[in-house]
Parts: C-alpha cells; structure tokens; sequence
C-alpha cells in the first residue's frame, strides 16, 4: 500500500512538472510570436511611412518640374520646357496633364512630326477629345495636309471641351473659319463664322473677330452686322468705330465712314490717348469727307448736282490730258485713250450747265465719262492721287441706284451718339 501511494505520488507530481514545462513553452512561443508580429508590424509602418515619403516626394518633384515646364512654355522657351516635361514624367509616367503639355512643347519647338505623333497616341487613347483634336488640327494645317486638318477641326468642334464649352465651340469654328480663308474657300469661311456667331453668346470682343473674319471672307455686309453690334455695345471704343469706319469707305458708304471716324477721333481725344486715329485712318476720314463735298448724288438738289458734275467733269478732263502727255509727240496715244478723246470732243464733254440741268440723261453720261476717264488714265498711266484717286475710288465703288445697292441694305443705321 505505501509502495503504491508513492508511485501514485510520483507520478502526479511528474504531471504537475509536465503541465508547468508546458505552459512554460506555450508561453514563451506566445510570447516569441507575438515578439515578431510586433517587429513585423513595426517594420511594415517604418515601410509603409518610407513609401509613402517617396511617392510624396516623387510627386512633388514631378509637380516641380512640370510647373518649369509650364513656365518655360509661357515663356516662349519650349525646348527647355521638352527637358523639364520629360523630367516630371519620369516621376509621375502616364500623367495626362504632363503629356498634353509635352507635345504642347513639341509642337513650339518646331518638332512637328513628333508633336503630331505624340498628339496622335493621345488621340488614340480619348478620340472625342476637343482640346486634342484641336493640337492635331493645327498640326495638320502645318504639314499642309488640309484634309486630316479640316477633320480633326470638326472633331474638336463636336468634341468633349472641360469649362464653357458652348464659347470654346465657337473659337475653334472661328479658326477653323480662318484656316478657310488662309487656303482661299471663302464660302465654306463665311459658313463656319455664321455658324459660330450663331452659337455664340453675344461678346464685343467676339463681334470683333467676327467682322474681322466676314470682312476677309468678302462678306461686308455680314461683317457690318458684327462691327456695327460691337459698336452698340460699346460706343466708346476707338476699335470698333475705326474697324466699321474703314469698312463703311470701303462699300462706298462714305458719310457712315467719315462720321465713325470722326467719333473714333473724338474718343481717343477726350481719352487722352498715346495712340490717337492711325495715319490710314485719319487719310480715309478726310477722303470720306472731300468725297462727299463732290460727289454728285441722285438726291442733291438739281442745281448744286450739276454744279458738282460739272467740276468732276473738269477734274477728269485735267487727268486725262496729264495721261496723253506721257506719251511722246511722235507716238500714238493707246486706242482706249483715243476713245476717250473723242467722247470729250462730244456733247458729253462741253455741255454747259444750263444744258445739263434739265436733261438727267446727259448728266448720267457726263458723270460715266468722268468715271471712264479715271478709270482708263489709272490703267494707261497708273495711280491717280488727289481728287482724281477719289473719283477713281467712286468710279469703282457701287453707289445708290445702281445694281449692287441692294448688297449695302442696312448700312446707314449706325449707331449715334
């Protein structure tokens, strides 16, 4: 019996051992656990915060170098910009921003071919959008290839723009309405510039470029439309007043034309500006002017008209015999010349005052042989100047009653003062 209970004594106190060694172990591979679960995770932040402190600083230097890139583009100096956006990129692959700007870059420093082939892997990856199909439609235009121009301008019109996209719809129209004219399609210009101002908001500084462009287009009575809404909505503003001035000179609008200028005078006047009425501008207001003082309109009173005609006639005359003696004694004078001598030995060239005032017809063929004269003279003996370049300019210019006053319908509203 003793021999057992010590047995049975032994043994439990082996089990006891047994269970605290176990625990011991247990505890201390817990313990070696969670000792490198701790490490690791220490060793995860420490990683994580190094990462994350590269790809900040990474980020920063690509902002860094892109922001010079953009500088150096505002700057006039694309090909440091090229060095700089290549840079950024390198720190920041695949940045769209970057990329626009880089072949942006490209396309400024004269490297055409890559710029568009650069714009073109862009294009590939966002067709639709505006901004890109626009760098590509210059591009185009510059490696003289109309076709691939005038498409990707229709792209980038009907293309996805970020901000006012109505606005930069019309700009783009507009260009490509200037690209119509570079390449002498005036009616597709006048279309496109139609079309734009009809989807534009109302602007001065767009009815400006409007007129601008109608007018290069041949289209004066659109462009009148345009010069003559800036003016109303600014009637202060030299430009505008300038810009319809000459346009109205130029259809033979003469009164609209000097009052404009004179009005522009006046404004740069009381501005006290550094820049007053430009040289062609103030010659064009004092042409307007003595045009009107003799120029025999259909309207004037009977008396005053023949007046007018009869001092025209003798304008003409005074050309005509400058012309002839050009050409020496021996030489016969060109038959165009000889025509008109022997008109002026007519009726049409010796009818007196108290003749023409009661026959209109012979007032008509009066104020033709004038017209005729200038005409041939400038031709046979070249530029008239004085009062004989400005019956040449209403010699050439459609006046009222005649078949082209139609086009000028509208031209004599002008905003006043």
């Amino acid at each position: 019996m003793g021999t057992a209970r010590h047995l049975n004594s032994l043994m439990t106190t082996e089990f006891a051992e047994g269970s605290i060694a176990r625990r011991k172990l247990i505890l201390r591979d817990s313990l070696a656990i969670l000792s490198l679960l701790l490490v690791t995770a220490i060793l995860f932040a420490v990683t994580l915060f190094l990462f994350r402190s590269f790809s900040s600083h990474r980020a920063d230097l690509a902002q860094r170098w892109s922001g010079r890139g953009r500088a150096d583009l505002q700057t006039g100096k694309p090909k440091e910009a090229i060095v700089d956006l290549r840079t950024a990129l390198t720190y920041a692959p695949g940045t769209r921003d970057y990329e626009l700007l880089l072949a942006q870059a490209l396309g400024d420093a004269g490297r055409t071919e890559e710029s568009y082939q650069y714009f073109m892997g862009l294009w590939e990856t966002e067709p639709g959008n505006g901004e890109i199909n626009l760098a590509l439609a210059r591009l185009a235009a510059q490696r003289k290839d109309p076709q691939s121009a005038i498409r990707f301008y229709r792209a980038s019109i009907y293309g996805t723009w970020e901000g006012d996209g109505v606005a930069r719809r019309a700009r783009v129209r507009l260009e490509l309405a200037r690209y119509f004219v570079a390449n002498n399609d005036l009616a597709s210009a006048r279309m496109e510039a139609l079309i734009a101002a009809g989807n534009a908001p109302d602007d001065y500084n767009f009815d400006m470029a409007l007129g601008d462009l109608l007018q290069q287009a041949s289209d004066p009575t659109d462009a009148w439309t345009y010069y003559r809404k800036a003016v109303e909505d600014k009637p202060s503003e030299p430009a505008a007043l300038e810009a319809a001035g000459r346009l109205a000179y130029q259809i033979g609008d003469f009164q609209n034309a000097r009052r404009l200028l004179e009005r522009a005078q006046a404004e740069h006047t009381a501005a006290h500006s550094t820049t007053p009425l430009h040289p062609d501008d103030l010659a064009i207001m004092n042409d307007a002017a003595r045009i009107l003082e003799i120029m025999p309109t259909p309207n004037m009173p009977a008396r005053e008209r023949v007046a007018r005609l009869i001092k025209v006639r003798a304008i003409a005359k005074g050309r005509l015999a400058a012309c002839s003696s050009h050409f020496a004694p021996d030489v016969e004078l060109p038959m165009e010349l000889q025509s008109l001598g022997a008109r002026w030995d007519g009726p049409e060239g010796n009818a007196s005052g108290a003749t023409l005032l009661h026959d209109l017809t012979r007032q008509d063929a009066v104020l033709h042989l004038a017209y005729d004269t200038e005409i041939q003279a400038a031709k046979s003996c070249g530029p008239a100047t004085g009062d004989d370049a400005l019956l040449l300019k209403l010699a050439t210019t459609p006046q009222p009653n005649s078949p082209t006053e139609a086009r000028r319908d509208g031209l004599t509203n002008v905003p006043r003062d």
